[in-house]
């Protein structure tokens, strides 16, 4: 029988320790929805984040109306590391390692205060206030509110049950403007993170009193949204399930759709996989480092849904934030076949440039272009397309002088330096027809369209409507919808 080894206690020094755990790498956002993860563990349907941006005096809040805790259970979930990823957690616990509540807010804040009631009407707080740690050099809690905690919950009317997370110090968040900004971009992340939540209404979320959006990344209600099905994979005991999509060409996505589609960092940045765990979202697209797999402008339309159990965490290596997650190696040779397949997908929609079926309607709901591709003696140029409603308006009005106008931009396309460009720098985006372009941009547009048209109410709403499906007006219905009606009362 073998002796027990001898051994020291050698707790980490707190001061140290604690301002070391601020460097986990989380941004405001990230934090936030960290915070969002334990209300959702309470069974919370209301979150919101308020905040106060005053250089002087700024906090943020995040506040709940989940089932709150006793004075114990608040003095057990303010210690570093309570539960453990070995630790088998309720259905709707979200967390992993025991530390999001505390790292998350020692990564923006210097003061951490938390406030919980429960259903008797009893609220107990707790607070680590960095400072304090640093004076004792120990892991002492602060049991008592002060004078400021207690207006800002007043301010805010907290009362429980529920669970009210206090930020003061804001050393790393920032104050004023920079405040104000970045939680424009919470409401973005929380918006994708929970959307699945919000979308099935189990969950609801405020930022700054505004409501926040659900984002679907594939743009599942779009009749060109390729779903390309469920696939399966065995993850040891569990099953992992894979659902690629392929976007529609943004041509085909109206004004009011095309920013949000392409996510708060754009198309290039959001392709890929969106791994979710319970439903709660851990990557917003990438290629997970996957061999092969670049960003790349003719795959952006490839995104695809990975839905994994909280038994796959070790597996899948999802760390503190729960913002990234790397597969199991077993897996990856799948998971590359399969992304290989959207990416191929999504080029293909870019050769042929949204001429997906329409499946609201059973049939081919084909596009017209300005711009057609046509090869003369090996070599790629393009043309005008004549049969445009607009060109063909154009040159009804004036042959003699449209005509030669649109031989000249045709032989003056700079096709090689395009190629060039797009071959130096893929990751650069094609700028969509009328991108930038505000209201006032498509009005003057549409009628210098319309200056040649024939004064007949007939002919001329038969070609508003024809513009309903060419480049670029298909972007903007309304507005041609809009223009449409009050070419119906002017000519009544």
């Amino acid at each position: 029988m073998s002796a027990e080894p001898s051994d020291q206690h050698a707790p980490p020094q707190a001061a140290a320790l604690i301002e070391s755990l601020r460097a986990l790498g989380y941004d405001l956002p990230d934090a936030v929805a960290d915070i969002v993860d334990n209300s959702v563990a309470a069974e919370a349907v209301t979150v919101s984040i308020e905040y106060n941006a005053d250089p002087t005096d700024g906090w943020v809040a995040i506040i709940d109306d989940g089932k709150g805790m006793t004075e114990g259970q608040l003095h057990e979930a303010m210690h570093l590391g309570t539960d453990g990823p070995w630790v088998q957690r309720h259905p709707a616990d979200l967390g992993r390692f025991g530390l999001g509540l505390k790292t998350a807010s020692f990564s923006q804040a210097r003061r951490l205060t938390v406030l919980s009631g429960t259903s008797d009407g009893r609220i107990a707080s707790r607070e680590w206030d960095m400072d304090h740690v640093r004076r004792r050099n120990g892991w002492y809690l602060l049991d008592s509110l002060d004078s400021t905690a207690k207006s800002i919950a007043r301010k805010l009317e907290f009362r429980g049950p529920g669970t009210m997370v206090l930020w003061r110090g804001l050393d790393r968040c920032g104050t004023g403007k920079v405040l104000i900004n970045r939680m424009a971009k919470v409401r973005t992340h929380l918006g994708a993170v929970f959307g699945r939540h919000l979308s099935r209404g189990s969950l609801r979320l405020h930022v700054g009193g505004q409501p926040v959006t659900a984002w679907d990344p594939f743009l599942r209600h779009h009749p060109a949204t390729q779903d390309m099905g469920n696939e399966p994979i065995h993850s040891g005991n569990t099953v992992v399930t894979v659902t690629p999509y392929v976007l529609p060409h943004p041509s085909r996505i109206v004004e009011r759709e095309s920013t949000n589609a392409a996510g708060p960092s754009g198309w290039i940045r959001h392709q890929g996989f969106y791994v979710y765990r319970r439903d709660r979202l851990l990557t917003l697209g990438g290629w997970l480092g996957m061999p092969g797999l670049r960003q790349t402008h003719p795959t952006q339309l490839a995104r695809i849904s990975v839905d994994v159990s909280t038994e796959d965490d070790h597996s899948w290596q999802v760390d503190v934030r729960k913002a990234t997650v790397i597969p199991p190696a077993y897996m990856r040779d799948r998971l590359v076949d399969i992304a290989t397949l959207a990416r191929t997908r999504s080029e293909q929609v870019f050769r042929h440039r949204g001429s997906s079926s329409d499946r609201r309607g059973g049939g081919k709901a084909q596009l017209v272009f300005v711009w057609q591709p046509h090869s003369r003696r090996g070599s790629t140029g393009y043309r005008v397309n004549r049969a445009h409603p607009v060109v063909a308006a154009a040159l009804a009005g004036a042959p003699d002088t449209v005509g030669p106008l649109l031989r000249l931009l045709e032989e003056t396309v700079p096709v090689g330096l395009i190629a060039a460009d797009s071959t130096v720098s893929p990751e650069r985006v094609p700028q969509t027809p009328l991108e930038d372009a505000d209201r006032e941009d498509v009005v003057r547009l549409l009628q210098a369209a319309m200056t040649k048209l024939p004064t007949d109410a007939p002919s001329r709403n038969a070609f508003l409507q024809a513009l309903g499906s060419t480049e670029p007006f298909n972007r903007f219905p309304d507005l041609l919808a809009e223009v449409i009606d009050g070419e119906g009362a002017a000519s009544k």
